[in-house]
């Protein structure tokens, strides 16, 4: 692919080119003759043109999608800015065609959308206008932007069709839309609020606040900062100081953000911080090896409650359940005396053991919906009962009830499937365990450990060092990460880093996992190095990993800007990624004191 190919793949790097060649012809003319103005104008979108392979009919509506009046308790914004007039602001040719392919995804899973098209300042009031009323009763609200935006003054701002690339202090607010100020006038009281933010965080300005002096320390624009939303989650297509690619693979006709939001949305049940962690990989695997690339989205937000955007399906248990036999994860299944081709064939052991659960779910039920992996557990079958029992449990996909996921669990550890046991013993442990749940999960575990499961090797060897099962055994512990690790599991490679005599090979291997693309490498690799006070080695890793949504790496990041470990002291960049770590639950106790009082 040559240079120029790639180059047609970024609308970051357009709108950079463009406001060099505008600030150089601003310059060069002054207040030079109309006539030349439009002629270099001309130019300018011309060139603008052939680089980005834009055409101006590619952005016009071909839906009517998002017309509608809105009825329910679930509704939509969807705002794509896209023919910019290519003299100011560079065009975004898939702004408009992302906004419309995710209406009509919003749309089958019963969300109630309204689209609003490159619209300048005064459509994008009366739409407000329009829509704060129609969503007067909704208890969510989401909002999708596609366009340019930026940060100013402690609030981030789109940009309207009719906007200018440079104004003053005092004209911010007349010529940019406030998105908080929009969320303030169309959520109701009390309605979870979610968003989607597609645009370039880069760090080159997108506007000029032309009197605001910088020298002195007056803080001009920025990309795209956090957003004080209270009760919701705001999704990023991208993380800050990158560009978010307009499409990928060249010629796409939609964003690779848009397209893994559509395509993660065709899997019921996916609570939203695990929608959001899918659709982040998703993109990421898209965008990995391109140049600027890969694009990382990232998430944050504070919300108690599950949230779905497409609800778990209602699966009742069988009274009378088929039987089902199955060689655990392979080869056929027999319903009755007659076999048929076993579907969750292609799930090794292999793979469960070292895949992130929330993916490897998602991956099934992109194939499978819910009720056929009810069916096969009732049915018998050992895998598809571990994997019910996971999703009862966590709300993964189904509903979250715990006595049916455990009834699961039992049924496949029963069966002696290594992977039921460890999901049992696991649960076992997480629920005010009485002794003698303890002293069972521990049985679990080393049986499924016994039968060569590395996720169940690296629990034990945890629990081993923690002294969760009486005296702490480092000796056992090491040797059983040692075998997870030959197995491929991340963590377990990770724990081998605190051994001196395994440290270096481990190290190895995390740095190989994350030059092939998987960000958990790169997190580890930033937990190995803190803890070994040599972070310096790893900043572009903690980075990394903290743009892919790793809580630890978020913390780490946070605390280098504020101590200058490694990288230049920022007070801002410290807050910024104290707070998103916050905002993650499954943040570490010692983590979260790490940063206590950063940013708060």
């Amino acid at each position: 692919m040559t240079e120029l190919t790639r180059a047609m793949a970024f609308q970051c790097k357009v709108a950079q080119i463009s406001a060099i060649f505008r600030a150089g012809l601003r310059g060069a003319l002054g207040g030079g003759a109309l006539t030349m103005r439009r002629r270099i104008g001309a130019l300018s979108a011309a060139l603008l043109a052939l680089c980005c392979a834009i055409s101006a009919a590619s952005a016009q509506p071909t839906s009517t999608c998002g017309a509608a009046p809105l009825r329910g308790e679930r509704v939509a914004l969807l705002i794509g800015n896209s023919t910019y007039n290519d003299w100011e602001w560079p065009s975004l040719k898939n702004a408009v065609n992302d906004i419309d392919y995710v209406c009509d995804a919003f749309a089958k899973a019963g969300i109630a959308p309204r689209i609003v098209r490159n619209a300048d300042m005064p459509s994008l009031d009366a739409a407000l206008t329009r829509f704060a009323a129609e969503a007067k009763g909704a208890k969510s609200v989401i909002i999708y932007y596609a366009g340019h935006g930026f940060e100013y003054g402690g609030r981030n701002w789109l940009v309207p069709m009719d906007a200018p690339p440079a104004t003053r202090r005092a004209d911010v607010e007349k010529r940019y839309l406030s998105i908080e100020a929009a969320v303030k006038r169309v959520v109701p009281q009390g309605a979870f609020t979610l968003l989607f933010v597609d645009a370039c965080r880069t760090t080159e300005p997108v506007v000029r606040v032309e009197d605001a002096d910088v020298a002195k320390g007056e803080a001009g624009s920025a990309p795209l900062g956090l957003l004080d939303i209270g009760q919701g989650a705001v999704f990023y297509s991208t993380a800050k100081g990158r560009p978010a690619l307009d499409f990928a693979p060249v010629g796409s006709p939609v964003s690779p953000f848009a397209a893994a939001v559509v395509k993660e949305l065709g899997i019921p049940g996916l609570e939203i911080s695990d929608y959001f962690k899918v659709v982040s990989r998703e993109v990421y695997k898209r965008t990995n090896g391109m140049e600027l690339g890969p694009q990382q989205p990232f998430h944050y937000g504070s919300w108690f409650d599950d949230y779905y955007l497409v609800a778990p399906p209602e699966v009742p248990q069988a009274p009378l359940a088929i039987p089902v036999s199955s060689s655990a994860t392979g080869g056929a299944v027999t319903r009755g005396a007659k076999p048929v081709a076993d579907p969750l064939a292609d799930i090794s052991l292999d793979r469960l053991a070292i895949e992130d659960e929330p993916v490897l779910i998602a991956d099934v039920l992109s194939r499978h919906p819910a009720a056929e992996i009810v069916a096969l557990a009732d049915g018998g079958h050992p895998l598809a009962q571990q994997l019910a029992g996971y999703m009862f449990s966590l709300g993964v996909g189904l509903k979250r009830d715990l006595p049916r996921a455990r009834a699961y669990l039992e049924k496949s550890a029963a069966q002696g499937f290594p992977a039921g046991q460890q999901e049992l013993g696991y649960l076992l442990l997480e629920n005010d365990p009485a002794p003698a749940d303890v002293k069972r999960a521990y049985d679990l575990y080393v049986a499924a450990s016994d039968a060569g499961y590395s996720k169940a090797k690296t629990h034990l060897a945890y629990r081993l060092a923690a002294g969760t099962f009486g005296p702490a055994d480092y000796v056992r512990s090491q040797a059983l990460y040692a075998e997870a690790a030959e197995k491929g599991h991340p963590a377990a490679i990770f724990a081998l880093t605190y051994f001196a005599d395994t440290r270096a090979a481990n190290m190895a291997r995390l740095r190989a996992l994350a030059d092939a693309g998987n960000p958990e490498g790169n997190h580890w690799l930033c937990e190995a190095h803190f803890a070994a006070k040599t972070l310096g080695g790893a900043i572009a890793d903690c980075g990394i990993a903290a743009r892919a949504g790793f809580a630890g790496s978020r913390a780490i990041l946070a605390d280098a800007f504020a101590k200058g470990v490694g990288v230049a002291a920022d007070l801002k960049e410290a807050a910024h990624w104290a707070r998103l770590a916050r905002d993650l639950p499954e943040l570490r106790k010692d983590q979260r004191d790490l940063i206590a009082g950063i940013g708060e």
